[in-house]
C-alpha cells in the first residue's frame, strides 16, 4: 500500500485551491444575476453543470490520490492500480460533461447578446457540432474497455483499447471548437456601431476561451511524451492536473462577461475615487466625471456632460424633463440595435451604444 504520494499531495493542492476560486467566481455569478433581477438562463445552468461535473471529478481524484495516484505504478498494490482504472472511466465521463457544458454555456451567451439570424445560424452550427462531439466520445470513453470494469475486474475473453488514439482525437477536436467558440462573435461584434476601444475590449473578453485551447496544446504535448506512457500511474498526475486547468478556466471565462454589475456597483466607485482625488480645483468634478466608465469605455465629451448635468441639477429623471420636455431615443432598428442592447445590459457602460437624442418642446 503506498497511500498519498508527493505527486498527489501537488495535485490535492492545485484541487483545493481551484475550487475554491471557480466556487467564488460562480458565487459572484449569481450574485450579479441578484443584483440584475433577472431570472437564470440557461447559459447560468450549463455553467453550473459544469461546475458540478467538476466537482464530481475533484471527488473521484481525491479517492485516486489516497491510493497512490502520482506514484510509480509497479509500486502499488493490485487494489489501487484498480482504482485509478476506475478513475479513468469516471474522470473521462464528468471531464466530458463539464467540458461540453462549458461550450454549449458560451454558445448559449451569444445567443443571447447577438440575434440576428445569420449569427443564430452559425450558432446552432457549431451547437450541433458540440452535442455530436459528446455523443462520439461519451460512447468511445465507455467502450474503452470490454467489459467497462475490466482494467480492475479483469474476466476471462476481456480486453482494453489503448487510451492514445482517443486522447489524440479528443484533445485535437477540442481544440479545434474552442478556438471556433472563441473567435465566432467576432465578426459580428465589428459588424456594430460602437467605439474601436470598445470592440477590442470585447474582442478580447470573448477571446480568453483560447487561453483554455493554449493549455489543451500543453496536454496533447504531455499525452504524446512518451514518459507519460511509459509509467502510467505516475503520468496521471500531470494528465489530470492539465484536464482539471481545462475545465476551471473555462468555468472562469465563461463566467467573466456575466460579472459587470459588481464591477460597476462596487469596483468603478473605488476606481472613480482613486482617479478623481489625483484631479484638484475645478478640474476635479470634470476628472470624476471622465473616469465614470468602465474597462473598454470611452469617456463622454463635455457636451454630453453639460446634458447630464443639467439633468441632475434639476432632479429630473432621464426619460422626462419637466411637464413640457420629452426626450425620445431613437435607435437604428434592426438586429444590430438589438445585438448592442443586449451587450450593453451584459456589460453596462463598457459598451458605448450610439443613439439619436431628440428633445420636442410641446407648446
Amino acid at each position: 500500500m503506498v497511500g498519498l504520494s508527493a505527486n498527489g499531495i501537488k495535485l490535492l493542492i492545485w484541487i483545493v485551491v481551484f475550487t475554491v476560486l471557480t466556487t467564488l467566481v460562480l458565487a459572484l455569478r449569481f450574485w450579479a444575476i441578484r443584483l440584475k433581477r433577472r431570472s437564470l438562463k440557461l447559459h447560468d445552468y450549463l455553467v453550473l453543470l459544469a461546475y458540478i461535473s467538476t466537482c464530481c471529478m475533484a471527488g473521484l481524484t481525491w479517492w485516486a490520490i489516497a491510493n497512490g495516484l502520482g506514484a510509480h505504478t509497479e509500486d502499488l498494490s493490485t487494489y489501487e492500480r484498480g482504482v485509478q482504472f476506475q478513475l479513468i472511466v469516471g474522470s473521462s465521463v464528468t471531464w466530458l460533461v463539464g467540458t461540453v457544458a462549458c461550450k454549449l454555456s458560451m454558445i448559449s451567451l451569444y445567443n443571447t447578446l447577438f440575434p440576428s439570424r445569420r449569427f443564430t445560424w452559425a450558432i446552432w452550427a457549431v451547437t450541433v457540432l458540440v452535442i455530436a462531439y459528446f455523443i462520439a466520445f461519451i460512447c468511445i470513453f465507455l467502450t474503452q474497455c470490454h467489459p467497462v470494469s475490466y482494467g480492475w475486474h479483469p474476466v476471462e475473453g476481456g480486453s482494453c483499447r489503448s487510451l492514445f488514439i482517443q486522447e489524440i482525437l479528443s484533445i485535437t477536436l477540442n481544440m479545434v471548437i474552442d478556438t471556433l467558440i472563441a473567435v465566432l462573435p467576432i465578426p459580428a461584434l465589428w459588424r456594430l456601431k460602437m467605439a474601436i476601444r470598445n470592440k477590442i475590449t470585447i474582442s478580447v473578453m470573448f477571446a480568453m476561451g483560447l487561453i483554455v485551447v493554449a493549455v489543451m496544446a500543453f496536454r496533447l504535448e504531455i499525452t504524446l511524451n512518451p514518459a507519460t506512457n511509459a509509467d502510467f500511474v505516475q503520468g496521471l498526475y500531470l494528465v489530470g492536473l492539465v484536464s482539471f486547468l481545462e475545465l476551471w478556466l473555462s468555468i472562469i471565462v465563461v463566467s467573466l462577461p456575466t460579472l459587470a454589475p459588481l464591477f460597476r456597483m462596487y469596483v468603478e466607485p473605488v476606481l472613480v475615487r482613486v482617479l478623481g482625488s489625483k484631479g484638484t480645483g475645478s478640474n476635479q468634478p470634470r476628472r470624476l466625471r471622465e473616469a465614470q466608465h468602465t474597462i473598454g469605455s470611452d469617456p463622454p465629451s463635455r457636451r454630453k456632460y453639460a446634458m447630464q448635468d443639467s439633468f441632475l441639477e434639476e432632479g429630473y429623471e432621464f426619460g422626462m424633463v419637466g411637464p413640457e420636455t420629452r426626450v425620445k431615443v431613437c435607435g437604428e432598428g434592426g438586429a444590430g440595435e438589438n445585438s448592442q442592447d443586449s451587450l450593453a445590459e451584459l456589460v453596462g457602460k463598457g459598451i458605448s451604444v450610439r443613439h439619436d437624442i431628440q428633445i420636442e418642446r410641446e407648446g
